[in-house]
């Protein structure tokens, strides 16, 4: 089957679809049909997320027969390669942000399931904090609104569902689509050498963003545009047998 040019964006754990807003934008002018979910719980959806393979599930039973391309970031990156685990042939190609393929340690899991327990009965103010703690100040006031429309339901689905996720490695070890990590080069949650990790296990490549840190989509989204789309275009080319889009943006020199 000829694969269409659509793409799936995935987003991270507490946000939602709106981080997406500017490769969107880019991808939408380049003549991409985009598909940019809300998982349970996030950006204003009900419910909450059971487990990343039935999430996975789910979204493979509503995505179009066509092989897209996908693209996930931390979270939607796990989610990606629960996508990837059990149907790769509906993908030409997978592109995973500042994500990893290894499952969480046990004082991960453990730091998982009591954060859990914190949004279950304290509400999700916490997060918040934390969010201010951890990103630059742009970036901050970008996701805010954001993780204060995630719910305490949808957070503790997550963050379980995150927990309980099984090692990828061997998912990308062979995989038979072409496969772009890229990662913030002060990325301290899911550092570059996790993100090389994963290119060398698919036989993929690996670029790291200056300037940018665990959200490297919102850090410096030039620069991840100007990753992302080429890729894209290219893969996309390949699949369908045409000559690459002569409007795709150059990579910066």
């Amino acid at each position: 089957m000829p694969p269409a040019r659509t793409v799936l964006l995935l987003h991270a754990y507490p946000l939602c679809a709106a981080m997406w807003d500017e490769q969107r934008r880019a991808l939408e002018a380049a003549g991409w049909t985009v598909l940019a979910p809300d998982l349970p719980g996030f950006g204003g959806q009900p419910s909450a997320l059971v487990s990343l393979p039935g999430a996975a599930a789910d979204l493979l039973a509503a995505l179009p027969p066509e092989p897209l391309a996908l693209v996930g970031l931390s979270m939607g990156g796990y989610l990606g390669l629960e996508l990837l685990a059990q149907a790769p042939e509906r993908f030409f190609a997978a592109v995973l942000a500042d994500t990893t393929a290894r499952a969480d340690p046990p004082e991960k899991v453990q730091a998982r399931h009591e954060q859990a327990r914190r949004a279950l009965t304290e509400g999700t103010d916490f997060l918040v904090d934390a969010a201010r703690e951890e990103h630059r100040p742009p970036t901050f006031e970008r996701i805010r609104p954001m993780v204060e429309m995630a719910t305490p339901a949808g957070v503790a689905g997550a963050l379980r569902a995150m927990a309980a996720r099984p090692d990828h490695r061997e998912t990308l070890r062979g995989l038979p689509l072409p496969v772009l990590t890229l990662v913030g080069a002060q990325d301290t949650l899911t550092p570059p050498e996790r993100a090389q990790e994963m290119a060398d296990l698919a036989g993929g490549r690996c670029e790291v963003l200056p300037g940018a840190a665990h959200l490297s989509n919102l850090d410096a989204p030039e620069a991840f545009t100007a990753a992302l789309l080429p890729f894209l275009e290219e893969t996309f080319s390949a699949a369908s047998g045409t000559a690459p889009d002569s409007a795709a943006p150059d990579r910066p020199s």
